[in-house]
């Protein structure tokens, strides 16, 4: 493998960057607009809601967090004092805490989900076509799974 990327690979990856970041900027103005919720709440409501039992350890959520890594605690405090998430102990290790959606989480997660596929559509999705989706989607399954066939 060569230690220097082609043009076209730093060319893709700006490409990539920069556009996340002006997608996520329109997602979170929209969200704070219409819902008064930051993208990051939504991150977090999103991953409990989608997981077993609609928990997860702080440890996952923090692995598994599209915006933030290091306040993770912070964050699930925010959530927690707002009544959209609570801790849970677990059964199996004492020390070990979960965090679990509460039903009024769900219900905000049910309440924002529409119009935040609406603003996918169109800070993300207007400007491509089925075969650009289908390209795009390959190409970051392979970067995010780089062992898979």
């Amino acid at each position: 493998m060569t230690e220097n990327p082609e043009p076209e690979i730093l060319d893709a990856w700006r490409g990539v960057l920069f556009t996340q970041a002006r997608v996520v900027q329109g997602l979170e103005a929209d969200m704070l607009e219409q819902h008064g919720l930051p993208i990051t709440w939504f991150d977090l409501l999103s991953r409990l809601s989608d997981a077993p039992h609609q928990r997860m350890r702080m440890h996952e959520l923090e692995e598994a967090s599209i915006f933030t890594r290091s306040g993770i605690t912070a964050l699930a405090d925010r959530l927690e004092n707002a009544g959209l998430v609570r801790r849970e102990r677990s059964a199996e290790d004492r020390r070990g805490v979960y965090l679990a959606i509460t039903e009024a989480g769900l219900d905000k997660f049910a309440e924002v989900w529409p119009d935040h596929k609406r603003s996918i559509q169109n800070h993300f999705g207007q400007y491509l076509n089925a075969e650009d989706a289908q390209a795009l989607s390959t190409a970051t399954k392979k970067i995010l799974n780089p062992n898979a066939e």
